[in-house]
């Protein structure tokens, strides 16, 4: 967060340690985070400040820049992978971050739990068996959830019908 901060980058978190909080605890492997890189700058000041601490390809970070795609970094002393998600999948999420405290001191910015849904779904899409269970996980998990702006989004977005799906999974109880 420190690194994100300085380079002045809009950022949140996203993926499996949200949809822990949101949903279902679950181990996951990395650390998601969906960053704002308007211009090669903005992938310049980030890759800056993360260096003195991050293994990172930088090769592949540029082109991930103008691909919109993800690159990788590896904290050096904790060996946490970080997955950077150039660009919002779900468009305008990051001006709908929430601000959730994770531990005493720690706020952390994180996506909001319709958008963590959505971008779960378009992950079913692309193949991924976890991001189902993911998407049970936080539908089944009480809390408020805009469904108006998550139907109409999700049809917009080309998963309508598995989100559809996945609600009458939950009403079933499968």
């Amino acid at each position: 967060m420190e690194a994100l901060e300085k380079a002045r980058v809009p950022f949140h978190c996203t993926g499996g340690i949200v949809s822990s909080l949101y949903g279902e605890p679950r181990l996951t492997q990395d650390i998601d985070i969906v960053v704002r890189l308007a211009d090669a700058s903005d992938l310049e000041r980030l890759l800056l400040a993360l260096q003195p601490k991050f293994l990172i390809d930088e090769i592949a970070a540029r082109q991930a820049w103008r691909s919109r795609r993800m690159f990788q970094a590896l904290d050096q002393e904790s060996f946490v992978k970080i997955d950077f998600h150039v660009g919002e999948d779900v468009p305008g999420e990051l001006s709908r971050t929430a601000h959730i405290e994770l531990l005493p001191g720690l706020t952390v910015p994180v996506v909001i739990r319709e958008n963590a849904i959505l971008s779960k779904l378009l992950w079913i899409r692309k193949g991924s068996h976890k991001s189902g269970q993911d998407v049970l996980g936080m539908l089944r998990r009480s809390g408020p959830v805009d469904w108006p702006y998550l139907r109409e989004t999700a049809e917009k977005l080309g998963v309508g019908g598995l989100l559809c799906t996945l609600e009458e999974e939950n009403r079933e109880g499968i």
